[in-house]
């Protein structure tokens, strides 16, 4: 039972240093683009290389969200790896790899950027996807302030000038 109990902590131990170290970089396929990308999956550095120069803004965004959705991919694969050695076959491994974000094509490598570049055409930019619909509650509405009581009806005591005494 203490063998099992220290293999499970030396598992969780190298499980908690491969998963601080599953951040992933990498270039787009244009080579304009480099990314780091966090184990989470969020945006942690964004270089533009000189093959950015001079391009359109539609192209520069492509390459800059196929470079993210690349990134994201690979840390996603990394936290895997990393999670495998105490996670296969499990529920848990299950949801993990449910998670995953679709692959990206692969760099065609007999492209010669530097020869073709300056004569393709401009590319359309990515369909833009429509954000969640998730409820999204705002603020709570501000209360009314509480009702005033009414003043009170001239009272027939007063003097004929209005006043009580």
């Amino acid at each position: 039972m203490e063998a099992k109990i220290a293999d499970l902590s030396a598992k969780s131990a190298q499980l908690r240093d491969d998963l601080t170290n599953s951040s992933a970089t990498v270039l787009s396929k244009d080579h304009a683009v480099q990314v780091t990308i966090a184990p989470t999956g969020a945006l942690q550095n964004l270089q533009l290389t000189d093959h950015a120069a001079g391009m359109s803004p539609q192209r520069l965004q492509a390459s800059i969200m196929e470079a993210v959705a690349k990134g994201q991919r690979a840390a996603s694969e990394r936290m895997v790896e990393a999670f495998a050695p105490i996670g296969v076959g499990t529920e848990s491994m299950d949801l993990v790899l449910s998670y995953l974000p679709p692959p990206v094509e692969d760099e065609v490598e007999d492209y010669d950027h530097d020869r073709y570049d300056e004569y393709a055409e401009e590319e359309p930019a990515p369909p833009q996807q429509a954000p969640p619909a998730w409820p999204q509650a705002g603020p709570p509405a501000p209360q009314a302030p509480p009702a005033r009581r009414p003043r009170p009806a001239h009272d027939d005591d007063d003097d004929e000038d209005g006043q009580p005494w």
